[in-house]
């Protein structure tokens, strides 16, 4: 996952809140908001964080090379 996908994923659903997400996968209150402002880094740890969260709504994953 990267900050483009993860930006275009809340683009294609905006009725999804990013409060939300980061409640359910136990980020503080701002702290997408800062990774998709480009103020912090989207770390392995964040993305194992959000994945689970995200799928429940539908993301699927980019395969690596397609």
């Amino acid at each position: 996952m990267t900050i483009e996908e993860l930006k275009k994923y809340f683009e294609e659903h905006p009725s999804l809140s990013i409060n939300g997400v980061n409640n359910e996968a136990g980020l503080t209150d701002s702290y997408l908001g800062k990774i998709l402002g480009g103020k912090r880094p989207l770390s392995q740890k964040t993305v194992e964080k959000l994945l689970p969260v995200l799928k429940r709504y539908g993301y699927v994953e980019k395969k690596e090379g397609i």
